[in-house]
């Protein structure tokens, strides 16, 4: 039974990885495939994937089923062996103390008898622990593939597309914010070395030489000292 299942199961695995590259190839092949035809091929790829991993998880519970089946089985002929294994030695020592003639044909029987049936049930007990670690390991497939189906069937691509041009939004309006705050600040750092005309009060950029309103020189110092010029000549007169 479990090498039918088994078989199954890993007939769906591998239905599910050939789907699964389909549908890899098939997103790098998205920028020279017509849009309609992209989501076409694609909404049947997942309808399909999921369908197959519909059936895993089916298969996985008759799988877990048989599991504890063979765990129950296994616990028990485990016990049973113990008792043989136990009824062998016991017999053995009973042997030894002479207490049954080692050489009696009906005593031989019975230790021969007791060895059969401790060794079949040991061979029982490997054959049931190497199908349960076959179906521990087809478990484990079946609960990877179903995460990465589950991964694969979504649609990344689309979530991208919506959360791409939010993102871009919020960038260029961070990028506009600085903007406007370094002209702001240029602004304010004009303002503040800007030369105020001594005539008229307009302020100029601190290059200027002359006020660009009335056009009178920015230099107060040469006019102060064309001042003092005038009022030394008039002293020397």
């Amino acid at each position: 039974m479990a090498e039918v299942l088994e078989g199954k199961i890993q007939d769906l695995l591998a239905q599910r990885s050939e789907l699964a590259d389909r549908l890899e190839n098939l997103e790098k092949l998205k920028a020279e495939t017509n849009q309609r035809v992209y989501k076409r091929i694609r909404g049947d790829y997942d309808e399909k994937l999921q369908n197959i991993l519909a059936q895993i998880n089916d298969q996985r519970g008759t799988l877990e089923k048989k599991v504890e089946e063979l765990k129950k089985s296994i616990d028990e002929k485990e016990s049973l062996h113990t008792t043989k294994s136990d009824l062998v030695d016991e017999l053995q020592m009973r042997a030894r103390l002479k207490e049954y003639d080692e050489n009696d044909a009906e005593f031989k029987k019975e230790l021969n008898e007791a060895k059969k049936q401790r060794n079949d049930i040991a061979d029982e007990l490997e054959s049931l622990r190497s199908e349960l670690a076959d179906l521990n390991k087809v478990l484990k497939d079946v609960d990877v593939a179903t995460v990465e189906g589950g991964t694969a069937a979504s649609t990344p691509e689309v979530e991208e597309e919506i959360e791409e041009p939010a993102a871009e939004a919020a960038e260029i309006e961070e990028i506009e914010d600085l903007e406007l705050e370094e002209d702001l600040e240029l602004e304010e750092a004009d303002t503040e070395e800007g030369v105020k005309c001594p005539s008229c009060g307009h302020t100029n950029p601190p290059q200027k030489l002359f006020c660009e309103e009335c056009g009178s020189s920015l230099d107060e110092e040469e006019d102060l000292d064309e001042d003092f010029d005038l009022i030394d000549d008039d002293l020397d007169l």
